[in-house]
């Protein structure tokens, strides 16, 4: 039978995600996910092709913007600490 409450207790412990250089491998499928999501509500009208290409665009948009964060923050990390 299925357990509802064991279901909404899982969500009280996340995941450990450790804070080395691979942790940021995490955001790409999050991205891709939040990207076809938001496309797939904000066009009126799916064509594959289009949705597609632009929920491409977006998540290439995000994913750049996200790894250009993480470098100028490491760099004033550097230069702050340095």
């Amino acid at each position: 039978m299925f357990d509802c409450a064991a279901m909404l207790a899982s969500f009280t412990a996340p995941i450990e995600i450790g804070t080395n250089e691979w942790s940021i491998v995490w955001m790409f499928p999050l991205i891709a996910a939040i990207s076809l999501v938001y496309k797939a509500t904000k066009m009126r009208v799916l064509l594959t092709k289009k949705y597609l290409l632009e929920s491409l665009l977006l998540f290439l948009s995000v994913s750049g913007f996200m790894i250009m964060a993480i470098f100028v923050l490491n760099l004033l990390d550097w230069l702050i600490t340095g």
